[in-house]
C-alpha cells in the first residue's frame, strides 16, 4: 500500500518533530525563567505570522505546481517562477520586520530577539520551497532527511545555547538560526540547479499568486485561532501566564498534530496526484486511507493525553509553569485533533479544487470568534478562558469547512469507525486509572503503556478504522 510505505518514510520526520516538541518544552521550561519563556512563545509566534504572512504563498505554490510541472518537463521554468516569486516576497518580510522593530522600539528584551527572527525567515524560505517541491514530487528520502535535520539541531543547538551562554529567549532562535545555515547552502545550490535554463513566467507567476495568496491567508487566520490567546493572555495576566499556557499548549496540541501532520505528509500528495489523475472518485478512495489513519491514531492520542496529563506535565514541565499547564492540557489535547482534522483533512478539498479564496473567507468565522471569545473569557476564566474559546473556535471551523467542502469533494467521513474508534479509546480509562499515582517516569510509562495495549486490542477486537487491515498492510509494508 503505497500510503503505508510513504507514512514509513516519513516516521523519522515524525519522531524528530516529537522529539523536538518534547525537549523543547522539558528544557527550555527549565533553562528559561517563566517570564522568558513566555517571551519566546510570543516571539516563535511573531515568527510564524511573519512567515506565513510574506512567505507561505510562494511555498504553497512550489508544493502544488511541482509535480505538475514534473509531467510536463516544465521543471526549470516553475522553480525559476517559485524562486522570482520568493525573491519578491522577501521584500514584504523586510517590510514587517521594520515596521516590528518600531513598535518593539521600547522594548529591548523583544527587541534583541527581532535580527535573529530575520535571519531564520530568509534562509528558511528557502529551505522551505525545496522541502515543499521534494514532497510534491515524493522524493520522500530527502524531504525526510533534511527535515529530520533541521528540527533536531535547530532544538539541540537552542537547548546548548541556552544552557552555556546565558541568552534567555534569544537562545531557541539562536539554534534555530545556526540549523538553518547549514542547510541552506546545499538545498539553495539544488534549487538553483533545477530552475538552470528556465524562464520567468508572468501568466505562471499571476497563477502561483493567485493559488498561493488565499492559502496563506487562511493559514494565518488558523495561526490566529492557535495564537491569538497568547498575545490577550499576556496584555491580561502576563508573560509568565503565557509561559504556562504555551507549556500546556507545547505538551498537548504538538503532539496530536504531529500524528495529524504524519499522516497528512504521506497521504496528501497522494491524494492530490489521484485528483489530477483520476478525478474526484479517485481522490475520495484515496483520502479513504488518510482519514482512516487520523482517527485510527489522533482520537486516543488525544484521549490518552487527557488521561495522564498530571504524571506527563511533572515528567515534561518545569516547576515554574507546571501548575497551569497541567490544567489545560486535557482540553489542548482534543483542541489539537480538532486543529489536525480542519487542516490536514477538511482544508484539503479547497486546495484540490483550486478553491483556496474561498477557504480563506470560511476561516475567518473561527478567527474571528477567537478572538471575541478570547476578550470575554479571559478576564472571567484565566487561563481556561482561552482553552473554551479555542475549542469553540475550532469546532466551528471543522463544522464550517468540513460542510462547504462537500460542495466541491465530498471526502470520506466514516462515522461508524469513528465510533468505534472513540469507544476503544474510551476503555483506556478505567485501566489508566487502576495505576497507582506513583509520580514521574514509572507512573507515566505505566499508564501509557497499560492504555495503549487496552486500545490496540479492543480497536482489533472492534476493526475500528480498519484497524486489522491497517496492521496486516505495515506487517507486508
Amino acid at each position: 500500500m503505497k500510503f503505508l510505505r510513504h507514512l514509513a518514510g516519513y516516521t523519522p520526520v515524525s519522531i524528530a518533530s516529537g522529539l523536538a516538541a518534547f525537549g523543547g518544552v522539558f528544557l527550555f521550561t527549565r533553562l528559561l525563567e517563566a517570564e522568558e519563556y513566555g517571551r519566546y512563545a510570543l516571539m516563535f509566534s511573531v515568527l510564524t505570522l511573519v512567515h506565513t504572512m510574506s512567505l507561505v504563498p510562494a511555498e504553497a505554490a512550489a508544493y502544488r505546481y511541482a509535480g505538475q510541472a514534473q509531467a510536463r518537463s516544465e521543471l526549470p521554468d516553475h522553480f525559476r517562477t517559485a524562486l522570482s516569486l520568493t525573491f519578491r516576497s522577501l521584500i514584504v518580510t523586510t517590510v514587517l520586520f521594520a515596521a516590528l522593530a518600531i513598535v518593539l522600539r521600547h522594548q529591548p528584551d523583544y527587541l534583541a530577539i527581532l535580527p535573529w527572527l530575520l535571519v531564520i525567515t530568509v534562509m528558511s524560505t528557502i529551505i522551505q520551497v525545496a522541502l515543499e517541491s521534494h514532497k510534491a514530487m515524493q522524493n520522500v528520502s530527502r524531504y525526510s532527511l533534511l527535515q529530520t535535520f533541521l528540527t533536531l539541531s535547530g532544538f539541540l543547538f537552542g537547548a546548548l545555547v541556552a544552557w552555556q551562554t546565558g541568552l534567555g529567549a534569544v537562545s531557541p532562535f539562536v539554534g534555530l538560526a545556526l540549523a538553518a545555515a547549514i542547510v541552506f547552502i546545499p538545498e539553495a545550490a539544488w534549487l538553483r540547479a533545477q530552475a538552470k535554463g528556465g524562464t520567468v513566467s508572468p501568466e505562471r507567476r499571476k497563477l502561483y499568486l493567485a493559488y498561493g495568496l488565499p492559502i496563506a491567508a487562511a493559514l494565518v487566520l488558523d495561526i490566529i485561532v492557535s495564537v491569538a490567546d497568547r498575545f490577550l493572555i499576556a496584555i491580561f495576566l502576563g508573560e509568565a501566564a503565557v509561559g504556562e499556557y504555551a507549556a500546556g499548549y507545547g505538551v498537548a496540541d504538538k503532539t496530536v498534530l504531529l500524528i495529524c501532520s504524519w499522516a497528512a505528509i504521506a497521504g496528501s500528495p497522494l491524494i492530490m496526484a489521484a485528483y489530477e489523475s483520476g478525478g474526484k472518485d479517485a481522490a475520495r478512495k484515496e483520502a479513504r486511507g488518510l482519514i482512516s489513519t487520523l482517527l485510527l491514531l489522533g482520537v486516543p492520542a488525544a484521549a490518552g493525553i487527557a488521561m495522564v496529563a498530571t504524571p506527563l506535565a511533572e515528567v515534561l514541565i518545569g516547576a515554574e509553569v507546571r501548575v497551569g499547564a497541567t490544567q489545560i492540557i486535557p482540553w489542548i489535547a482534543f483542541a489539537g485533533l480538532l486543529n489536525g482534522l480542519l487542516m490536514h483533512y477538511f482544508s484539503e478539498v479547497f486546495q484540490l479544487a483550486h478553491k483556496t479564496l474561498r477557504l480563506t473567507t470560511l476561516m475567518l468565522i473561527p478567527a474571528s470568534l477567537n478572538i471575541g471569545l478570547n476578550l470575554i473569557l479571559i478576564p472571567t476564566y484565566g487561563l481556561m478562558g482561552a482553552v473554551y474559546a479555542t475549542l469553540i473556535s475550532y469546532g466551528v471551523g471543522v463544522l464550517i469547512v468540513g460542510l462547504v467542502g462537500r460542495q466541491y469533494v465530498a471526502l470520506p467521513l466514516p462515522l461508524g469507525d469513528l465510533a468505534r474508534i472513540t469507544a476503544a479509546a474510551a476503555c483506556m480509562w478505567p485501566v489508566i486509572q487502576l495505576i497507582p499515582a506513583w509520580g514521574g517516569w514509572l507512573e507515566l510509562l505505566g499508564k501509557v503503556i497499560a492504555g495503549g495495549l487496552v486500545y490496540v486490542t479492543i480497536a482489533l477486537l472492534l476493526d475500528a478504522g480498519g484497524a486489522r487491515q491497517f496492521l496486516r498492510n505495515r506487517g507486508q509494508g
